[in-house]
């Protein structure tokens, strides 16, 4: 399958290098060890998976990125939610097609392609950020990852802790299947939450704190409408194999973030535990 205009593109160096595209232009070259490639050159000739030689020698394997690997380029302002987490995020929030997904607040927009993927086809995301700068900014990724247009998503402006935010006819009660909070102070978000997650809805929140953490899981156990309460965090480390040696790498992702999670129910009861099925 050739390479298309305006499609990313990830080179691999011999010595495992990479050379970022994010987008082939016919017009334009990258630099690969002071040696132009024609970009034209790459749609033309170049195939994935297979061996391109380069004008001035040697050679480098074309790959189409990986919906991580696309993240990690994104331009931001803030700190996107790692893939590690992401995945946490998108397992636990149980995010399937169909869904209807709020979430708060929407950042450079990583977590926002995510769910997109998630919910296709017949799903939806709504993001509420109150920054305009960092709304422009997620726009512009989203249009970047998704060239196709992106109808299912809308988003809002407002503040998640205003108790005016949901006032009106701006949305319906109970239109939400998830909702996700990427906010410093979620527990103060929890009655705007109230109203837009349906019964047997699912609340998802990510922060970086034990202290955070501590003071949302309290709330969500001494509020009578959540349940089932569970805090997971995920530390990924790479291994590094030799011909001689079998080792851990010495870099490894360690935590990032805490992601609560919790079921929701619009009755006022005694909080239900959770116990790991596992």
């Amino acid at each position: 399958m050739p390479f298309l205009a305006g499609e990313p593109l990830i080179l691999y160096m011999p010595n495992g290098r990479t050379v970022s595209i994010p987008a082939l232009s016919p017009g334009k070259k990258t630099h690969i060890d002071g040696s132009p490639l024609p970009h034209i050159t790459l749609m033309e000739t170049a195939s994935e998976g297979l061996p391109l030689m380069l004008p001035k020698g040697g050679w480098v394997l074309p790959f189409r990125p990986t919906h991580a690997e696309s993240l990690s380029n994104l331009k931001r302002r803030t700190q996107i939610i790692y893939p590690k987490d992401q995945g946490l995020i998108l397992m636990w929030a149980d995010i399937r097609p169909g869904h209807r997904v709020l979430e708060s607040g929407i950042g450079s927009g990583a977590l926002t392609v995510s769910l997109l993927r998630m919910v296709r086809p017949g799903g939806a995301v709504l993001s509420i950020e109150r920054r305009p700068e960092h709304s422009e900014e997620a726009l512009a990724n989203l249009r970047t990852l998704d060239p196709g247009g992106v109808p299912d998503h809308s988003l809002m402006t407002g503040d998640m802790y205003d108790p005016e935010l949901f006032s009106g006819e701006r949305l319906q009660e109970s239109s939400f299947d998830r909702v996700i909070l990427d906010l410093p102070e979620p527990w103060k978000a929890l009655d705007n939450v109230k109203k837009v997650l349906r019964p047997g809805g699912i609340l998802l929140t990510y922060v970086p704190t034990p202290l955070q953490v501590h003071t949302l899981s309290l709330t969500l156990q001494e509020s009578g409408c959540f349940h089932l309460v569970r805090t997971v965090e995920s530390i990924v480390r790479d291994w590094e194999f030799g011909a001689q040696s079998v080792r851990p790498a010495h870099r490894i992702i360690g935590h990032t973030g805490f992601v609560t999670t919790s079921r929701f129910s619009p009755s006022s009861l005694p909080y239900i535990p959770f116990e790991p099925p596992f």
